[in-house]
């Protein structure tokens, strides 16, 4: 196209193509992109000193770092909002299954095979914690062979891919529920922490006033045949950042700790030291092919079939 002037530019980049015929989703989601961002410039009036300074950041975000191995894309995502609001628009018909949250930029697939009630890391300063609940379904039945994983940062907010003390895997690992759907492991309170803050998206936060702080937390990911994956987060109460995470991800999933000192809890729960609990219940949602086949199976019933 010849002739390109403030009026047709952003026009002319949607045009410059097929028109979704390759693919429908893509430009859709293309489109709207670059409209955006051209508004974007318009509005702040964009300099190129401040066009370069963005495309800096975006390749230094970009690189690997020893806090994080894979960048900081996705932690910018995180930062910015983005991440949770995708979470709230696709949570809105969850209905009473528990809700979805950040996976983060930390999670590391294949985490260790565990047994039930066995140690999730090694971390001899940080307070005990037991923690147990169950995977269950819509109507509140068990969800036996539920695969559960785990990982979270140890008691001084340091996960094991930033800190070359702690052995490969520590505080991470997969769990399988029984037929009752149970689920039970010993870890450490986890502790709120900054974000890797020593990279671009630190030095944007700074420069905007905003702190690097998250509210302490455990990772979870759920499987389950007939059901929808689940990747979501629970919050210990009381943290100080429970009220303003720097990734905006706290809601609902908070869980309040019960302290055990008395020498006959000890004794019960073969604990040499105090030591906390606490319990959380997932309720997965199914598929939506198991969901029209339960209900297949209801029609089926109601006319004696």
């Amino acid at each position: 196209m010849t002739n390109i002037t403030l009026d047709n530019i952003t026009q002319a980049v949607i045009n410059h193509g097929d028109g979704g015929q390759s693919h429908p989703r893509l430009y859709e989601i293309y489109t709207s992109l670059v409209t955006h961002l051209h508004t974007f410039v318009r509005e702040v009036n964009l300099t190129e000193q401040e066009l370069q300074l963005g495309r800096d950041f975006l390749n230094r975000a970009s690189h690997y770092t020893q806090e994080i191995p894979s960048g900081e894309i996705h932690m910018l995502t995180d930062l910015l909002g983005i991440s949770e609001l995708v979470e709230l628009l696709h949570d809105i018909n969850r209905g009473t299954a528990t809700e979805s949250n950040l996976e983060g930029p930390l999670y590391v697939p294949d985490a260790p095979k565990r047994q039930m009630g066995d140690r999730l890391g090694v971390d001899q300063a940080g307070d005990r914690l037991l923690l147990s609940g169950y995977v269950l379904d819509l109507n509140g039945q068990p969800i036996p062979d539920a695969l559960i994983e785990v990982w979270q940062s140890n008691s001084q907010g340091l996960y094991d891919l930033q800190d070359p003390s702690q052995p490969q895997g520590n505080f991470r690992g997969c769990f399988r529920t029984k037929a009752d759907g149970k689920y039970e492991f010993e870890t450490v309170v986890p502790q709120g922490y900054n974000v890797p803050a020593s990279g671009p998206s630190g030095e944007v936060l700074r420069l905007l006033g905003r702190h690097t702080w998250r509210a302490a937390h455990i990772h979870f990911k759920l499987s389950a045949a007939g059901y929808s994956p689940l990747i979501t987060q629970i919050f210990i109460d009381g943290d100080s950042h429970i009220d303003s995470d720097t990734t905006f991800s706290v809601k609902s999933a908070i869980v309040k700790l019960q302290k055990h000192e008395r020498p006959e809890e000890l004794f019960a729960h073969n604990q040499n030291k105090p030591f906390y609990t606490t319990e959380f219940n997932f309720v997965l949602q199914p598929t939506a092919s198991e969901t029209s086949r339960v209900e297949h199976l209801t029609l089926l019933k109601q006319a004696g079939g």
